[in-house]
Formats: structure tokens, C-alpha cells, sequence
């Protein structure tokens, strides 16, 4: 004999149960926020053992990179500071961005003659990195200091450890220090969210094979 369907009591109760589970389901998420949250804000941060290297990269996106890179740099953790390029459409600037990095590195104190600019234009972190990696072998290089925001570290190390696999140059990510962003409490600001956010994405578009 056959399980017949439920009874229309048996169905109701089962209804009840799943109309409370999904509109508990969501304020339990909410009010456990403060547990799972931060986990998503540490994914996105790492930080390779800062050590000496043939030259730095703060990579193209923020003046907080730059300017931390030429405070390394200048307290002896590279021979060379490198300004990579990216599209810059701001009215009334007709420097391109490298030459900015360069212009804001020299204010920092980096030596003009130790700033190397990239003159090709990067669409993308991938796209910096083969660029960066190009540099490192007509230069003769053993070394890299990568340097970026917090949330970009996980997806920067992805990229230049795959670009890097077999050029026998090492590539240390290092996170800018005293940073705005923070990843134990990311989502309670417009710009962590939108950071998360947008990394979260990237990552996820480039696990799937979009460069």
C-alpha cells in the first residue's frame, strides 16, 4: 500500500512551517551578520612576508597605493619604484596616469631616476601584471614588492602568481597599511560595500575564465 498525498491538514501545517522558515531565514542571516560578515572581508585580504625586493609596484587605482609604495620604497625595500599605466579621462588633465604616479612619488620623496613608467596602458589587473612581468625580464629582475588596497590582494596575488608561474621572478602582495577599509566591519560603509562587492564579482568573473 501507498503513501497517498498529505492530508490538506497535513499540507497546511507543512505550509506554516515553510512560510515561517522564509521570513525567519533572512532575519536570522541579519542579526548574525557580526558572525559571517567579516569572514568575507578577510577572503579578500592577504599579505605575503614583506622582504626586500628588485623593485615595487603600487598598482594603478588609488593615491593611498602610491603613496605607501614610496614610503617602502624609501625605507630600503626596493632598487626601483615602477609607475604602471591605466585610461585616464579627467577633464583638464593631459598627463597620463603613470606620469601622475611618477609626479606624486617624486612629492614622496622616490628619486625621479629610480622611477621606471610603463607607457602601456592596462585595461585590468591581469593585463597590469603581463605588462609588469614584460618590464621584470628586459630589466633582469629576481623580485617584485606588489603593492594595492586590502580588498584587491587576493585577486592581485591569483593574477600575478598565474602570470609570474614560470618567469622565476618572486612576487610578494603586500596591503597598503592604515587603510580606510576594513574587513570585520566592510558592510557598514558605502565604499566597503561597493569594494566587496565588486571584488566578490571580479573574482568570480575571473575563476570562470573572463580576463
Amino acid at each position: 500500500m501507498t503513501d497517498g498525498p498529505p492530508a490538506p491538514e497535513g499540507r497546511r501545517r507543512w505550509l506554516r512551517r515553510w512560510r515561517w522558515l522564509a521570513l525567519l531565514g533572512p532575519v536570522l542571516l541579519i542579526l548574525a551578520g557580526p558572525l559571517w560578515l567579516p569572514l568575507l572581508g578577510r577572503f579578500l585580504v592577504v599579505s605575503d612576508p614583506l622582504q626586500p625586493a628588485d623593485a615595487l609596484v603600487p598598482l594603478a587605482g588609488g593615491r593611498q597605493r602610491v603613496v605607501y609604495g614610496a614610503e617602502l620604497f624609501n625605507d630600503g625595500y626596493a632598487r626601483w619604484f615602477v609607475a604602471t599605466d591605466m585610461l585616464l579621462n579627467v577633464p583638464g588633465v593631459r598627463a597620463s596616469y603613470s606620469e601622475l604616479v611618477q609626479q606624486e612619488a617624486v612629492w614622496q620623496g622616490v628619486p625621479r631616476e629610480r622611477i621606471l613608467l610603463l607607457s602601456r596602458v592596462a585595461d585590468d589587473t591581469y593585463q597590469e601584471a603581463a605588462f609588469v612581468r614584460e618590464l621584470a625580464e628586459e630589466q633582469g629582475w629576481q623580485s617584485l614588492l606588489v603593492v594595492t588596497d586590502p580588498f584587491h590582494t587576493r585577486r592581485a596575488r591569483i593574477m600575478f602568481r598565474q602570470v609570474f608561474a614560470d618567469s622565476g621572478v618572486s612576487v610578494v602582495i603586500y596591503p597598503v597599511s592604515d587603510h580606510w577599509y576594513q574587513p570585520d566591519s566592510w558592510w557598514k560603509s558605502g565604499d566597503g560595500l561597493r569594494e566587496t562587492w565588486m571584488e566578490y564579482s571580479k573574482l568570480a568573473l575571473y575563476l570562470v575564465g573572463y580576463r
